[in-house]
């Protein structure tokens, strides 16, 4: 599984902070996230890693390609959401919208079923106290592995939305007003995670 380098975590750090200095009111969003990490890694310039990204390109296998040792890793850039507390803590990401495959489960299981990408997810909590504001992420990492295994019978209405569950536990939705957008709500024991890490401590905004 890729992982980004010490010195590119500290470029995505410091990359943040900038952010916020302009951004004080909420998170980086995952479009700027991708162009942020895109700077990170090809600021490490000992790693020969080489990211190639276009921007607002959408492509369905990755938001950005990181060739390295001649080995390709396809990245997918999301912020996500953390919920929860002990063995029922999990990380919510969303994905690609499938209306393109006309309500088949089969043609959308399939696709999920044989994507590459990994995910890269930084989620985000704002603290806001007495001294100030700080703006808190950390970057996680999720194998593709993981998100794969539905199949069509593994479907099931529930109200509005199609849930499955696949065997490693991760709950998958489809939500069809949202054009069949897929969602992942992954146990976090499943997940990869670096340390959490304030950008903006004590920026002195204190309000809402």
């Amino acid at each position: 599984m890729y992982e980004l380098t010490p010195r590119m975590e500290q470029k995505f750090r410091s990359l943040l902070a900038e952010f916020h200095k302009l951004f004080d009111g909420s998170r980086c969003s995952g479009p700027l996230l991708e162009e942020l990490l895109v700077n990170s890694i090809k600021s490490d310039t000992h790693s020969n890693h080489h990211a190639i990204w276009v921007e607002n390109k959408h492509d369905d296998n990755h938001d950005i390609l990181v060739e390295t040792n001649g080995k390709q890793h396809f990245l997918e850039i999301k912020s996500g959401t953390v919920t929860g507390k002990g063995s029922a803590k999990a990380l919510t990401l969303s994905g690609h919208r499938l209306g393109r495959f006309d309500e088949d489960l089969f043609k959308i299981s399939d696709y999920l079923n044989t994507s590459v990408s990994q995910i890269i997810s930084v989620p985000y909590r704002r603290v806001d106290n007495k001294v100030g504001r700080s703006h808190f992420y950390r970057v996680t990492y999720i194998n593709a592995d993981i998100l794969k295994g539905v199949s069509k019978a593994d479907w099931v209405k529930s109200g509005k939305q199609f849930k499955a569950t696949n065997n490693f536990g991760v709950e998958l939705s489809l939500r069809p007003k949202m054009s069949w957008q897929v969602w992942w709500k992954i146990p976090y024991n499943l997940v990869v995670e670096k340390d959490e890490f304030n950008v903006a401590p004590n920026s002195g905004f204190f309000g809402n």
